[in-house]
């Protein structure tokens, strides 16, 4: 077949090469150019992939009416910004898919240009290294659903799948699957058949015709899609809906039939999700999620439509709902037109020539189809588990196979094992005449569940010396019925020990413990009103923590002061002794109100007033409270020198200082002398200011110079003059 024309547009010249070798490999007969100006009035290709940077940010617009035929637009942005994706893709239906430049991959980007060439889009075995296993489930009721969220859970945390992607997995696979079940099916009018149906009573219905979940990780990625066999969603309703999410202060409420939020809260938990769609057979969901990457940001989005005859593969027959009060099986097909009416003698004629052409068409093939072939299935799974092939127990694989014969060549048939004390398992397979068939059903064992619990929180479970986790905890990874001991330490407090049963599979157990306080330590509970004060014990400002306070640790038996500091309020001052391990020694104060001075600045400064504890080296913005009286407010730089001193008279009244600074630069050779430290730089306050230099050979100078605020000058050798 003749490779397709394929454009790449790139004002950078090294991207631009990546972008060639990238649809080079998804086998393209590829142009590089670096803008519009040599296209021509009209494009004639397969594919544009344009960056949207530089002179080419806003390419689309005058991309779209140049461009013939079928022609598709894969657009590159230089970061993440789901905003700027979703506004590419409203502005033309050519634009099926956006990628993100930075860490881009090519292998990406040829994976999304192979989609648009071939066509060919179904199946997650497109998107996962070659040799990585995919993992199948049916789905076809509410208790299914969440029965597949805590396996895919359980196989996820099984590869190492750190817990806040399993967060995000579990999240968006809930999305996929109420979509697919609930918000997909329609009838043979295309009308939703749950839009009318509250939502506690549609979770109960069960739908004949099952989603279908494929999921699959290669320690780097971890992949998901569901199927559902309707093929209803379009294109403008995804963007539309997510658009609405980013720019309606009251984005899209979860009403009965909305899929909405659903979407913009999948378009913010993967890095790339795909949308591909068969109309009227199958809309197919895919995200995936970059196990290394710090942060969950959007990569890659796309929607694509099948351009291959794939209705055979993917239409799962008609599809049924069975609920009460529905009396006909539904179905999205378009009624065939009425035929014209044929006279009578007519029909009869043909009738009687259809009926004969069958009985001879039976007495040829009868031989045929009553020997039709059959074939044997292996299934190998976990050891005891029964199997069940369309719902019918076919023996058990007591030393972990089962060989089931007499299945009819070619024929899908759904296939569960189950075991009590494991999590069953399900999936679609044939049987192939030629070859004996081999499915595997790995079944996961149901964890046991402990729950720790402390008081206070935070001691740390240790079980066989290793470190579980800081209480409340729940343990899903203990071996069932093991006998074990557990360890609940926290500094400060003695350590507990705790002999345990963990339940077998599927049970739960909670062991609470209240924790003692060592005798050479003591808590204190600290309060104050208003709350909010930082708490500072024996000068040490205790950080992170402000009143009113849980358990705080000090030494038994010794005096300590506590210090409470609040913007706007007198610092107040609290000594207690407390005895050997005694716990919850209360500490309390009532804060007064004083002046509020307010410090600002234009540039990055810190803000001190000795005679006032809570008002020391504040980086500003700051507020500080004062009694009434006369002070000395000192300004330095926090990243530049230089300290400028105020006296301020503090009556009844809040009083707000602004500083504005400026900057001085030393000439060359010189440094200018800030408390007897030398500077290239320094601020000062605005204005006319003199300023001390001193050069390399110890000689003194003067400069005085007019420094605007916010602004640097720089001083030259004929601003100096003697001291």
């Amino acid at each position: 077949m003749l490779a397709r024309r394929v454009i790449a547009l790139s004002a950078d010249k090294a991207f631009a090469k990546q972008l060639g070798t990238a649809m080079k490999a998804a086998g393209g007969a590829v142009e590089v150019h670096a803008s519009l100006d040599g296209l021509g009035r009209e494009i004639q290709a397969a594919l544009v992939v344009v960056h949207l940077d530089g002179e080419l940010a806003d390419a689309i617009g005058p991309l779209v009416p140049r461009l013939a035929g079928d022609g598709r637009i894969i657009a590159v942005l230089p970061r993440s910004d789901l905003a700027r994706a979703i506004a590419v893709m409203q502005q033309s239906d050519r634009v099926v898919a956006v990628i993100i430049a930075e860490d881009l991959r090519p292998s990406d980007l040829s994976s999304l240009a192979t989609r648009v060439l071939a066509g060919d889009i179904f199946g997650l075995e497109k998107l996962v290294p070659w040799g990585t296993k995919i993992y199948s489930q049916l789905v076809g009721d509410y208790q299914e659903k969440s029965l597949c969220i805590a396996q895919l859970s359980e196989f996820a945390e099984l590869m190492g799948v750190r817990r806040k992607y399993r967060e995000a997995i579990e999240q968006v696979v809930d999305e996929m699957l109420m979509n697919a079940l609930y918000d997909a099916p329609v009838d043979e009018a295309g009308k939703q058949i749950f839009a009318e149906i509250p939502t506690k009573t549609r979770i109960s219905l069960r739908m004949e015709q099952k989603v279908v979940v494929q999921y699959a990780c290669d320690g780097r990625t971890f992949s998901v899609s569901v199927r559902d066999s309707f093929g209803t969603l379009d294109r403008g309703t995804v963007v539309r809906y997510i658009d609405k999410c980013l720019h309606s202060s009251e984005q899209i409420d979860r009403k009965t039939g909305g899929a909405g939020l659903g979407l913009y809260l999948m378009a913010n938990s993967t890095t790339r999700m795909f949308f591909n769609v068969l109309p009227g057979v199958a809309t197919e969901a895919v995200c995936t999620f970059d196990l290394d990457s710090p942060k969950v940001l959007l990569h890659t989005f796309g929607f694509f439509t099948e351009r291959i005859d794939a209705a055979g593969r993917l239409a799962a027959g008609p599809s049924r709902l069975l609920p009460q009060g529905v009396s006909h099986p539904v179905e999205r097909r378009r009624a065939p037109a009425a035929p014209a009416r044929a006279p009578r003698a007519v029909i009869a004629a043909l009738s009687a020539a259809i009926a004969l052409l069958l009985v001879l068409i039976a007495l040829v093939a009868y031989p045929r189809l009553s020997s039709r072939p059959t074939a044997s299935l292996t299934i190998v799974t976990e050891p005891g588990a029964t199997i069940e092939v369309e719902g019918k127990v076919r023996g058990v694989a007591e030393s972990g196979t089962l060989v089931v014969a007499g299945l009819v060549a070619g024929r899908p048939y759904r296939v569960k094992a189950t075991r009590p004390g494991f999590r069953p398992a399900e999936t679609l397979a044939e049987a192939d005449a030629d070859a004996p068939g081999r499915i595997e059903l790995p079944l996961l064992a149901e964890a046991a569940t402990v729950t720790f619990r402390s008081d206070p929180d935070g001691a740390t479970v240790i079980v066989d010396g290793e470190e579980l986790g800081k209480t409340p905890l729940t343990v899903t990874t203990l071996t069932p019925r093991a006998q074990l001991t557990a360890v609940l330490r926290r500094p400060g407090y003695a350590d507990d020990a705790v002999t345990l049963t963990v339940p077998g599979p599927g049970g739960e157990a909670t062991i609470d413990q209240d924790l003692k306080v060592s005798p050479d330590v003591a808590t204190l509970l600290i309060t104050s009103d208003p709350p909010g004060a930082e708490i500072f014990v024996d000068d040490q400002r205790q950080v992170g923590l402000v009143t009113p306070t849980e358990e705080l640790l000090v030494e038994a038996g010794k005096p300590h002061v506590v210090e409470l500091r609040l913007a706007g309020y007198m610092p107040a001052t609290v000594r207690v002794t407390p005895g050997r391990g005694a716990r919850g020694v209360p500490v309390a104060a009532t804060l007064k109100r004083g002046v509020r001075i307010t410090i600002t600045a234009n540039l990055e400064a810190r803000a001190t007033i000795d005679e006032l504890p809570g008002c020391k080296k504040k980086a500003l913005p700051a507020e500080c409270g004062a009694p009434k009286g006369r002070y000395e407010l000192k300004i330095e730089g926090t990243k530049i020198p230089g300290r400028i001193v105020r006296t301020l008279a503090v009556d009844a009244a809040d009083q707000a200082v602004d500083v504005e600074l400026g900057i001085v630069e030393a000439p060359p050779g010189w440094k200018l002398v800030v408390a007897g430290e030398a500077h290239p730089r320094i601020v000062v306050e605005a204005g006319k200011r003199k300023v001390a230099l001193r050069n390399a050979a110890g000689a003194s100078a003067v400069a005085e110079v007019r420094v605007a605020a916010g602004k640097t000058h720089k001083l030259r050798d004929d601003d100096l003059a003697e001291p």
